[in-house]
């Protein structure tokens, strides 16, 4: 046996965590739910070409210190 063919092309795993929350991401837990798990991965590339994603700058990320600010005040 031959076994698989390699790819001829390189590829990148990107593994990121997403949490929603309740009344916050509606929106996105509704889109969520409408999508097998076996089609995540697709429908949220799909997602990022059809969005404003490629015209995102780090710049409009927030910063890690806003997100510090962010858990602390939650956990208050």
């Amino acid at each position: 046996m031959a076994g698989r063919k390699q790819l001829p092309k390189r590829t990148m795993l990107i593994r990121a965590p997403l949490t929603l929350r309740a009344g916050e991401d509606d929106d996105l837990i509704q889109a969520f739910q409408a999508v097998p798990a076996r089609k995540r991965a697709a429908f949220i590339k799909a997602a990022m070409r059809s969005g404003s994603f490629q015209s995102l700058s780090l710049d409009d990320l927030p910063s890690d210190d806003d997100l510090e600010q962010s858990i602390a005040d939650f956990l208050k």
